[in-house]
């Protein structure tokens, strides 16, 4: 049975497993277009997999800042944003996720307004390359803390995936603000705080309103967090 095609994970009196040397590929296809294994959202491999988030992010946001360190000084700043910005849906494949929307007017809209909303957010933030770095790494952590305890909101009374516990949440956080802080330190501090308070409110706005999260729903988020990471970046 290939990693695609999983069960839900069903958790019992045991803990989920710790994670292993394979569930760092499994993160790595889940985020990006790389032809690796994508576990199903709700088996115990996506849960393993969930700590690799972040730093699946962090080696994203290292591409998009060496590519805008190698453009930003030989383009003019609306071709490097631009280089920017395409490396980023390149390798991430938010395009193909968005491409997922039906078909027609809509999905081209949705294609345009989310790069071009990069492209000016990247432009506004070009003074801080560290904002490239952060804006992958922490929106990606924002994803493990939404998923974490959170319902399935295709199936009411189960959770989107039981193995993503507050181990999960933890050692992504340790990771996360620790990279934050060892580049930033007080400009850090602001960033970790923003994201925080709107992960929190997406949480609580999900459980309120919306009683649960799909993946779909999820990698949204993460594109939203990105962009919000950017215009704080580019205004603080």
């Amino acid at each position: 049975m290939s990693a695609e095609h999983e069960p839900s994970f069903q958790p019992d009196t045991e803990a989920t497993p710790l994670p292993r040397p394979a569930d760092f590929w499994g993160a790595l296809g889940t985020l990006t277009v790389l032809p690796l294994p994508r576990p199903n959202p709700g088996s115990e491999a996506f849960g393993r997999a969930a700590i690799f988030f972040p730093v699946v992010g962090m080696l994203i946001g290292t591409l998009l800042v060496g590519v805008q360190w190698v453009t930003v000084s030989r383009l003019p700043r609306w071709w490097a944003a631009l280089a920017v910005v395409l490396t980023w849906e390149a390798t991430t494949g938010a395009a193909l996720e968005r491409a997922n929307q039906p078909a027609g007017v809509f999905r081209f809209v949705a294609l345009a307004a989310i790069a071009a909303a990069k492209t000016v957010c990247t432009i506004a933030a070009a003074t801080r390359p560290a904002a490239f770095l952060f804006a992958p790494l922490l929106a990606r952590w924002a994803l493990v803390v939404l998923a974490t305890g959170v319902r399935d909101v295709a199936v009411p009374g189960r959770k989107f995936n039981p193995a993503i516990t507050f181990r999960e949440f933890a050692l992504a956080s340790v990771f996360s603000f620790a990279v934050v802080f060892a580049v930033a330190d007080a400009f850090g501090i602001v960033i970790v705080v923003g994201v925080a308070a709107l992960t929190l409110a997406v949480r609580m706005s999900v459980h309120r309103w919306v009683g649960g999260v799909s993946w779909r729903f999820l990698l949204g988020c993460v594109e939203a967090f990105e962009l919000f990471i950017l215009a704080v970046c580019a205004v603080v």
